[in-house]
């Protein structure tokens, strides 16, 4: 896998299937934006910066209530 396609990965979450390059780059900038926001949002409420941080996770394709932990 190229360095390049590495940083897409981490940083935008991919490609999804059926994603054109439009959608892509508007769903890239939403993920730009969100973290802006997220960043100058250090004094907000934690309700405030969870649903900032859920936002990212959802379009990153990532599931913010799963632990990562193993259940044993």
């Amino acid at each position: 896998m190229g360095r390049a396609k590495d940083v897409i990965i981490n940083r935008y979450g991919g490609f999804r299937v059926g994603e054109d390059a439009e959608k892509f780059a508007a769903r890239a900038a939403e993920i730009d934006k969100t973290e802006a926001q997220l960043t100058a949002t250090r004094g907000g409420t934690e309700e405030e910066l969870e649903a900032l941080q859920r936002k990212l996770c959802d379009l990153k394709g990532i599931s913010f209530d799963d632990d990562d932990e193993e259940q044993w």
